[in-house]
């Protein structure tokens, strides 16, 4: 019975289940994933974009920071203590002008030397080597460095020069020989000293230098201005009490001290010792003020130093800040202004 019943249930086949023909709609999904594809890659060449700009902007910064110390290495800092004594010894060359042939023809050749390699200045004919019609010397009395000025690939030294011209003429002169009278001819010397600024371009390469132009005369400028100044005012509560007195009395003590005595001496003084050692003589002091510096008291005054050999007086303006330790004064500072 009961495997009657097995047998029958076998041949009770499960019918197949049928596949619906209606498809699940998945356009929407699809549209997503592609947007959101199209946006990625626009963002990924966005910023690709700008990493490129910026990378671009870095490489062309870095490029021109490169070039400009490259410039900066082709053009060598003028050592200015090597080309005053290239142009010192110039200087003296140009200046002195010999009225002799030989000599000309020496200056011409010695000036040749410092001047640059080119074709004007190679060329024997050049002004600057032929002085036609000399008929007097030029003598350099003195000269010094007066400026500089940087022009780029030039650079102008100028020196205040302080030359004398001087001819020697003939004239005739009446000389009395007795009764008579005779025409004799002597030799008279004109001279004329002029001071001006002689201004000499350079070049400088491979620590060698060259003159780049012919050097020409200027007027020496002043250096003199009307420039407004005012001595700044002490912020401080001015003092008359008791002790202005002796402190008077102190500064007079210091001032003989500091005129004469030694380094050694003055450190029992004064903070930073310093002293005349006997290059002048104190004779006083004016115009004494004291102030309230804290602790301290801010003293300023007119000190006057005499030379003892030729009475020449040397009058200064000093500030001073000193302190009271018992019944002694000590300079804490000493300035002149």
């Amino acid at each position: 019975m009961k495997n009657r019943f097995k047998g029958k249930f076998r041949q009770i086949k499960k019918p197949d289940k049928e596949r619906s023909s209606v498809r699940k709609d998945n356009s929407k999904r699809t549209a997503f994933f592609v947007w959101l594809l199209i946006i990625g890659m626009l963002f990924i060449a966005t910023v690709s974009i700008l990493l490129s700009i910026n990378t671009r902007s870095t490489l062309n910064e870095s490029n021109q920071s490169i070039e400009a110390r490259e410039n900066e290495e082709v053009k060598e800092e003028i050592p200015h203590a090597s080309a005053n004594e290239f142009l010192s010894s110039f200087v003296r060359e140009y200046i002195n002008v010999p009225n002799e042939s030989a000599a000309l023809d020496e200056r011409a050749k010695n000036i040749k030397e410092y001047m640059v390699f080119n074709e004007a200045f190679n060329d024997d004919r050049n002004p600057l080597y032929n002085l036609d019609g000399v008929s007097g010397t030029r003598t350099l009395e003195t000269f010094n460095l007066f400026n500089i000025e940087d022009k780029g690939d030039v650079s102008l030294y100028q020196y205040k020069v302080t030359f004398k011209n001087q001819v020697e003429r003939e004239v005739e002169k009446e000389v009395k020989k007795g009764k008579k009278k005779e025409v004799e001819i002597e030799t008279e010397t004109e001279e004329k000293e002029n001071t001006l600024l002689l201004n000499i371009p350079i070049i400088y390469e491979n620590g060698l230098f060259s003159v780049s132009a012919i050097p020409y005369f200027t007027k020496v400028p002043s250096l003199a201005g009307n420039i407004e100044y005012e001595k700044e005012t002490i912020g401080l509560d001015e003092y008359n009490g008791n002790e202005k007195e002796n402190i008077a009395v102190f500064m007079n003590t210091f001032f003989e001290k500091y005129s004469t005595e030694s380094i050694e001496e003055m450190a029992y003084l004064m903070e930073e010792p310093q002293t005349l050692n006997g290059s002048f003589l104190f004779e006083e002091i004016s115009d004494l003020m004291v102030y309230i510096d804290g602790g301290n008291y801010k003293v300023s005054l007119e000190v006057i130093f005499r030379d003892e050999l030729t009475n020449i007086q040397q009058v200064n303006q000093v500030e001073m800040t000193i302190s009271k330790n018992g019944n002694n004064f000590y300079v804490e500072e000493f300035n002149y202004i």
